[in-house]
């Protein structure tokens, strides 16, 4: 019966192995000081020669006749382990006995001595398929095993396995195999096989096996059954790798800025039932090489392709920029990301591509205030308060009615008696907030109660201070909130994102603080918002990708504010006119 070469040449011995000479080195040491541990644990990618060494390892510590660490290969206890007849060395597959029950029988097993060999060696591939209750199952042997017995696990996905296992282990991580010592021993194989095998051919092998041995001899095995004479283009053939200059096609439609012929390069790779998502992985791997190719000293970063191909990868690296290459990873990352959750896999990678024609969406500059502390001449100042009748002047001295008088600070809109989601105010930017600057307020004439905190003052009861006149002073108020002009992108942008809130704001306006968006909803809006964190979340992380702002939200409702205030001002007035003395008291302070 035909056996493939994989199989046939498989290493007997620790010096056959090739590409791992550090862990060969420690076992064999191990082996030959008798310091040989209970538990090992091999990691690494496929065909790097994890359960190659496991066998050998299993024969060795166990042959009748070793020879400086390895197995001589010649005694009944090598040969019954290679024919499997004996029963002292158990090969298992933990694929497909992953449950409690299968390890519950390998533990008992271990209780019974060997029968022939020395030690009992149990040999565990693809141990991270096990089922938490098997590896807990496993667990109390493996730390404490009777002394004839001695564990090998082997997995591809050390990450998989629990903690616990890890650190009652021997842990040894088999690395992938060099290509030019995955060429040396393709042609030693092909020369006992009698085989013509170009020097071509063994290094395009070397490079599609991708530091994978037994890849490199299965390409070379389907070869063989083709031809005894194998060259490089029999090698693409059978490999399946005659042809990826769609891939160039696409990238150059897209450095093109030519979106019409990426999607519909894209239409006919689908009319010939390429798998979108597949298309999708080579597209990242073809960014990729690409991206490697434009570095210095990338060359040797490529892998898994051809001569040709490498060539006209470092011919197309100058016509591709690196930040073009990442962005281009990133789009069609984020639509492979996609394609697991929706049905049409197809409409994903089309916007990713056509995304990638438009090019990257450029920000809006927005102004930012000036930072507290710089002084403004006069004229600036003036210039930054539209709404303001003329400079604003220092607050004048004031007779002392019955109360020491406060002026209140102008309220802005939105920003007192509002619910949570209303008197958010995350900053604009990463950087400290910036107030606006303020004209300085001389203390020289002001009276001393005026510089000192608020505090209530002792009036002498027989003798009442005069009710006197009050000049009213204009308070400071902060400007005026200004049109948001890229809320129209915002609101279309939620339309697809968030469609239970587009009815809300699909004729809504909004304002912007300095430090907030203000938007005017309407109530339905505000009692929608009130309830939906996620709605929020959403508003934000559009007006983020709109406008590059990270900003936080609130109601507008300046109108009312600016009303209420100018009635009051206005009822003021109108009683001076009249002749009337306007008295302020303070009513906090004052004594009953």
């Amino acid at each position: 019966m035909y056996r493939a070469l994989y199989r046939k040449w498989r290493p007997q011995r620790f010096e056959d192995v090739v590409g791992q000479k550090a862990i060969v080195t420690a076992l064999k040491n191990q082996i030959t000081a008798g310091r040989i541990g209970h538990a090992y644990l091999f990691t690494g990618v496929r065909g790097t020669g994890k359960t190659t060494c496991a066998k050998i390892f299993a024969k060795a510590v166990n042959c009748l006749h070793p020879e400086n660490g390895d197995p001589c290969g010649e005694c009944e206890v090598c040969r019954g382990i290679d024919n499997g007849s004996l029963l002292d060395v158990v090969e298992m597959d933990a694929a497909s006995n992953n449950g409690v029950d299968d390890i519950r029988d390998l533990r008992d097993e271990t209780a019974y001595t060997p029968s022939v060999c020395k030690y009992k060696v149990y040999i565990i591939d693809e141990v991270h398929m096990l089922s938490v209750a098997a590896f807990n199952a496993l667990l109390k042997t493996l730390e404490e095993p009777p002394a004839h017995v001695i564990f090998i696990l082997a997995t591809t996905e050390i990450h998989k396995v629990p903690a616990t296992i890890l650190s009652r282990c021997q842990r040894y991580d088999f690395t992938r195999i060099r290509p030019e010592d995955i060429a040396g021993r393709i042609r030693q194989v092909a020369d006992a096989e009698q085989l013509e095998l170009t020097e071509g051919a063994a290094s395009l092998i070397a490079r599609l096996a991708d530091g994978a041995l037994r890849d490199a001899l299965s390409i070379l095995d389907t070869c063989a059954g083709v031809t005894q004479t194998i060259d490089e283009e029999l090698v693409r053939r059978m490999a399946g790798v005659t042809d990826r200059s769609y891939l160039f096609r696409l990238s150059d439609a897209i450095a093109a800025k030519d979106g019409a012929a990426a999607l519909a390069e894209l239409a006919e790779l689908r009319q010939q039932s390429v798998d979108m998502k597949r298309l999708a992985d080579e597209l990242v791997g073809h960014y990729r090489n690409l991206m490697l190719a434009a570095l210095p000293g990338g060359k040797a970063l490529l892998s898994g392709i051809s001569p040709e191909e490498e060539q006209l990868y470092l011919t197309k690296a100058g016509q591709t920029t690196q930040a073009e290459s990442i962005r281009a990873i990133r789009e069609i990352g984020s639509a492979m990301e996609k394609m697991t959750r929706g049905n049409n896999q197809r409409i994903a990678l089309e916007l990713a591509l056509f995304s990638l024609t438009e090019g990257p969406q450029e920000m809006p500059v927005m102004m930012t205030a000036q930072p507290v502390g710089i002084a403004q001449p006069a004229a600036t100042a003036q210039a930054a308060r539209p709404f303001a009748s003329g400079p604003v002047a220092p607050f004048a001295a004031a007779p002392v009615v019955q109360a020491p008088v406060t002026p209140e600070p102008a309220k802005t809109p939105n920003t007192e008696d509002l619910p949570p989601w209303e008197q958010d105010s995350t900053p604009v930017s990463a950087e400290p907030e910036q107030k606006e600057p303020q004209a300085e307020i001389s203390t020289e004439e002001t009276p001393p109660w005026e510089n000192q905190p608020a505090a209530p003052q002792e009036i002498p009861e027989r003798k009442p201070a005069p009710v006197m006149e009050e000049k009213v002073q204009p308070a400071v108020e902060k400007p005026a909130p200004g049109e948001f002009a890229s809320w129209p992108q915002v609101v279309e942008q939620l339309q697809s994102q968030d469609p239970m809130l587009y009815p809300y704001l699909k004729n809504s306006k909004a304002y912007f603080d300095g430090r907030r968006v203000l938007i005017d909803g309407g109530s339905m809006f505000r009692d929608f918002i009130r309830a939906n964190k996620a709605s929020q979340r959403s508003i934000k992380k559009v007006i983020a990708a709109v406008t590059g702002l990270q900003c936080g939200i609130g109601p507008y409702e300046a109108e009312k504010t600016t009303e209420k205030k100018a009635n009051a001002e206005q009822s003021l007035e109108q009683l001076q006119q009249l002749g009337l003395d306007v008295i302020i008291k303070n009513t906090e302070n004052s004594r009953h």
